[in-house]
Formats: C-alpha cells, sequence, structure tokens
C-alpha cells in the first residue's frame, strides 16, 4: 500500500497485489479537494516501484478513459477492454 498524506491525513491512496511475478494495482483514489495535485500518479510511481523491487515481472491495472493519460506517463500501455457488465432488460 502506499499514500500520499498531508497533516496526517490520507489524500491519496492505492495498493497492488501480488502473486508471484504478477501483480495488479488497484484502488487508486484521490480525494475530490486534492485532485490535480500529481498525488495519483505519486501514488502509482510507487506502487510500481515497489513491485519492481519485490520481483514482479508482468504489472497491469484498469483505468478509466480519463485515467489512461497518467498512467501512460508511468510507462502503461493499453492491451486490451475490459467487459463492462450492464444488466438485461
Amino acid at each position: 500500500m502506499a499514500a500520499a498524506v498531508e497533516d496526517g491525513k490520507a489524500l491519496c491512496a492505492g495498493q497492488h497485489q501480488p502473486v508471484g511475478p504478477i501483480s495488479e494495482i488497484v484502488g487508486v483514489g484521490t480525494l475530490p479537494t486534492a485532485r490535480r495535485r500529481g498525488l495519483a500518479l505519486a501514488v502509482t510511481a510507487a506502487l510500481v516501484a515497489d513491485a519492481r523491487s519485490r520481483g514482479v515481472e508482468t504489472l497491469f491495472l484498469s483505468a478509466g478513459d480519463d485515467d489512461a493519460p497518467i498512467y501512460a506517463r508511468l510507462g502503461f500501455r493499453r492491451v486490451a477492454t475490459a467487459l463492462i457488465a450492464e444488466p438485461i432488460e
């Protein structure tokens, strides 16, 4: 887990879940009042560094279209699109 903290308050946090040489970055979220400060980028970079230091060879995440440019700055690239479930009417 990694977090951006200010005055003892977590403004942004996330984690990665390693299983052998593979890990998924999950749950990166920033408080609305702390957005546009680069915190998600910094937290994700810390998670990438931690995963690599633990020998993770394959690192992935799921991002919405609005978030994709942030992750591209860290070297992530789109390789697939996840299914989106919708109720049948």
